[in-house]
Parts: C-alpha cells; sequence; structure tokens
C-alpha cells in the first residue's frame, strides 16, 4: 500500500488539472507569433493589430498574438520557410517569394493582368482567390487572408520610365520571384533579386539602378533618398498572404479556428482600405521629398503587357496547375465584364 506522501503529489495535480479543465484556473495562454516585412504603420500591419485583438479578445485571451514587424524574425522567404518547418506559427509575405513554396501562387506574378483594385479584389475574394488558398494547404499553409501591399511601381536613378524602351539597359532590383526577373528581362532591364532588408542599402551603395515596390513601401522606406524617378506602372498587383502552418492550425480547437479565419478577412479588408486611403495622398508627398513621378499611359501600359506578358505566361503555363490558371483569367475577364456591363 503506498504512503499518504506519494499520493498527495499526484492528488495536489489531479486538482489543480480539474480546476484548469472547469474554468476556475486559465490555462496557459499559447502564442501566436506572425513575422512581417514592414513597420507597424504599414497597411497590413494595421491589419494584423486589428487581427491581433479580435483574435485576443475572441478566445478570452487563450490565444496571445505577437506581431514581429521590419523583418525582425527574418526576410520573407526564411520567415515563411519557418512557418513550414513549425518553427514558427504565422507570417506575410510578398507574392514572389512565395512561388518558391507554391508554384500556383506565381498567378500573381503576371504582369499587367489586373487594371484595377476593384477586379483584383473581386478575383482574390471570388471561386479563382479560394481555389488559390486551397492549394497552398498541399504545401503544409493555411491562408487567412490577402494583406494589402498594392500595385508595384518602377524607381530609378536613370530616367524616367514613360515607355518600355526607357527600362533598356536600367539594372533593377526585385523579388526573390522568378517570374519577376522574366518580366524585367522580356522588356530589356537587367533584374537583380534582393531581399527586402539589404534593398536599402544596396541602392545607397549603388549596386543597382533601381527597384520596384508599390508605393506606400517607396515612402516609408524612405527610397527617395536614394532614388530620384517613381514611374507608376503599375505592372503587377501585390497581395500579401497571411499564412499559418496547417498542422499547428490544425490543433487548435474549432471555434478558435473560426476566430482566426473571421479575424484574418477583417484585417485583410482593414489592409486594404487603409492603403487605398494612403495612396490618394502618397505621389504628392514623395514629389514633396524630391522625387520626379512620372504617370504611364494606358496605350504604353499597353505596349508594356504585350511585350512582357507572353514571356511570363509561357513560363507560368510550365509550373501552374492550369485549371487554376483558366479559372483565374476567366476570373479576371468576367470581373471586368461585371464592371463594364453596366456602363
Amino acid at each position: 500500500m503506498k504512503s499518504k506522501k506519494t499520493w498527495l503529489p499526484l492528488l495536489f495535480i489531479m486538482a489543480i488539472a480539474a480546476l484548469v479543465f472547469f474554468g476556475v484556473l486559465p490555462a496557459q495562454a499559447k502564442d501566436v507569433r506572425i513575422s512581417s516585412c514592414n513597420a507597424m504603420t504599414h497597411p497590413q500591419n494595421v491589419g494584423l493589430s486589428l487581427f491581433k485583438a479580435m483574435v485576443e479578445n475572441g478566445t478570452n485571451g487563450a490565444l496571445k498574438v505577437k506581431i514581429y514587424p521590419n523583418s525582425q524574425l527574418g526576410g520573407e522567404r526564411e520567415s515563411v520557410e519557418q512557418v513550414k518547418n513549425r518553427t514558427l506559427e504565422m507570417a506575410t509575405a510578398s507574392a514572389g517569394p512565395l512561388t518558391t513554396f507554391n508554384d500556383d501562387m506565381m498567378v500573381m506574378d503576371i504582369p499587367f493582368l489586373f487594371k484595377n483594385y476593384e477586379i483584383a479584389w473581386m478575383v482574390l475574394d471570388g471561386p479563382a482567390g479560394e481555389a488559390l488558398k486551397e492549394s497552398y494547404e498541399a504545401k503544409g499553409f493555411k491562408v487567412l487572408g490577402f494583406m494589402e501591399n498594392g500595385f508595384r511601381h518602377v524607381t530609378n536613378n536613370v530616367r524616367p520610365i514613360y515607355k518600355p524602351e526607357d527600362l533598356k539597359g536600367v539594372k533593377i532590383r526585385t523579388m526573390e520571384a522568378p517570374m519577376h526577373m522574366v518580366n524585367f528581362r522580356a522588356l530589356g532591364a537587367n533584374p537583380t533579386p534582393v531581399p527586402w532588408p539589404e534593398l536599402y542599402m544596396v541602392l545607397q551603395q549603388k549596386i543597382v539602378d533601381g527597384q520596384e515596390n508599390p508605393l506606400m513601401n517607396i515612402w516609408e522606406v524612405k527610397f527617395y533618398e536614394v532614388q530620384k524617378y517613381c514611374s507608376l506602372s503599375g505592372h503587377i498587383y501585390d497581395p500579401m498572404p497571411l499564412v499559418v502552418n496547417l498542422e499547428w492550425f490544425k490543433t487548435l480547437p474549432v471555434d478558435q479556428q473560426k476566430i482566426m479565419e473571421i479575424a484574418g478577412i477583417q484585417a485583410q479588408n482593414t489592409s486594404r482600405f487603409v492603403n487605398l486611403a494612403r495612396e490618394k495622398n502618397l505621389a504628392s508627398l514623395l514629389e514633396g521629398k524630391g522625387m520626379q513621378i512620372n504617370p504611364v499611359s494606358d496605350a504604353e501600359k499597353e505596349r508594356f503587357m504585350k511585350i512582357s506578358q507572353p514571356a511570363v505566361l509561357e513560363e507560368v503555363k510550365k509550373k501552374v496547375n492550369p485549371d487554376l490558371l483558366n479559372l483565374w483569367m476567366n476570373s479576371i475577364k468576367e470581373a471586368e465584364n461585371a464592371i463594364a456591363s453596366g456602363l
């Protein structure tokens, strides 16, 4: 027969477990770490701040969200790699670097595909966007939303870019994204991939002539200090999927999963609206800092598209699920037709 001393520790453990189970004592909060490459003022992190509040409030503190901005946990590709390996719960990344993990994401890297934000959002929030999200699950991720980054534009120190010929010979930094390189190579530029955390220094040291990014990033990182011209090419729309490790996500109770899913969509929409509202002022703010801003006409965008889009599409067709690609292209036409039908 066991002594009372032997039983006492076991009884104590059982009592504590019972208190936790019946809600008398709170269970230890579970950390949800999110890696982000931008500052907390960036639209995606404004959205993620809402995500944090909704998840923590919705789970009564059972989930504790921690946002790590400014690439504290690594660049975009490194952060997504950590999520894949389950050493990190969540991350956001631009579409380009995510093609390293999911070839189907290359549909986002086809240049001059979306004429405006409204068409892009209609496609991402419809069946094509859902199919793209589902394609991530086979790679070990779940996508909770598409955080906003915006349309990408070219900056450089050589000349303003009005037409395709203006890019000839320009050494331009791209993301670590193969289709971005195909795009600029087709346009006569010399693309060079550089990770985001190193970009300002590379521009400052004149290792490259230029780069391409959404206006918010150009403003936030003060590229106007090291770049003279900003040409509003809008060549690629670039959302930032909010990815979570799928296995980890499935360990959560169903009610917590649902809370995270709802919060992800709300965060996505908030980041979109914040970015859209800010972009109305960003061009003039950049001009105030000395940048020369120039538009690119619709006629010249058409020329850009006819030169580079076929080259990118040829490569995309080798990598992307053909059913998804067809759905993607048809969804864009449907969105354009839906808008035009009432005009």
